[in-house]
């Protein structure tokens, strides 16, 4: 009996198959593995308080919160009372926030809030904070140069900001600072008023904004020395100046 001795054809299906041996048993380890991680991620331990439900949480829109109401008023009351010591009327959100006023008369006209025709006429709820978002809706002022507008970080007496709409050609909102009854301008904006105007004075530190309508209509930020001359004030209210001129729904929130 002779021996059988190897062809290349031979060589060639041997090597072929440790080739393919190779590999299954390597993708064989690639599965062992996959299928241990889920095993792994479970055992996890949270990282101090952030775990994987709390990041989660904190990426989704739902946890954006809601603004806290500081004060509010929507003037519910008899025609021709005062707004001096008046409570506000929308007890649940807004308790405790009382009316001051500081120049001016100011009384309720037909569910609504109205000056005398007093310069710089100006009236503030406790709304305890000074960076916030002041909001109010002023009727009956886009005629005959009537003005209006809102307060915000007012001290009690004649210091604080102000967002005043001037019935003019152009319309121009003017943002104040009063500094001891003293009043220099900020910055002068002009959009398009229209029959009823929704007016929101903000403050963010030294940056104040103001929209109308819901749109952003300009901004300005303090300088040091303008920070200094407001002082720390808390209060939140109305700037009239005409006695046409009508404030409803009022609200001052944070953020």
């Amino acid at each position: 009996m002779g021996c059988r001795s190897s062809s290349p054809g031979d060589e060639s299906r041997a090597q072929h198959q440790q080739r393919t041996g190779r590999l299954r048993l390597g993708l064989a380890a690639s599965t062992l593995a996959l299928l241990a991680l889920p095993v792994a991620v479970a055992r996890a331990a949270p990282l101090g308080t952030i775990t994987a439900k709390s990041l989660v949480v904190v990426g989704s829109a739902s946890t954006v919160s809601a603004p806290t109401i500081l004060g509010c008023d929507n003037f519910t009351g008899t025609t021709g009372a005062t707004m001096a010591a008046r409570a506000a009327t929308v007890a649940a959100a807004c308790s405790n926030r009382v009316w001051s006023v500081h120049v001016g008369t100011w009384t309720i006209q037909t569910n609504q809030a109205a000056s005398s025709a007093t310069t710089d006429a100006v009236a503030t709820e406790n709304t305890a904070t000074s960076n916030s978002t002041a909001r109010v809706v002023l009727s009956s002022l886009n005629t005959g140069g009537r003005s209006g507008g809102l307060v915000i970080s007012h001290d009690g007496t004649s210091s604080y900001l102000a967002a005043v709409m001037i019935d003019a050609t152009p319309d121009r909102i003017e943002l104040r600072l009063y500094s001891a009854g003293v009043a220099t301008l900020l910055t002068t904006i002009n959009p398009t008023f229209a029959t009823t105007n929704t007016l929101e004075l903000s403050r963010s530190s030294a940056i104040v904004a103001v929209a109308l309508n819901g749109t952003n209509v300009g901004s300005y930020t303090l300088s040091a020395a303008q920070l200094t001359s407001l002082g720390a004030g808390s209060r939140a209210g109305l700037f009239g100046g005409n006695a046409s001129v009508r404030f409803d729904d009022f609200a001052v929130t944070t953020p």
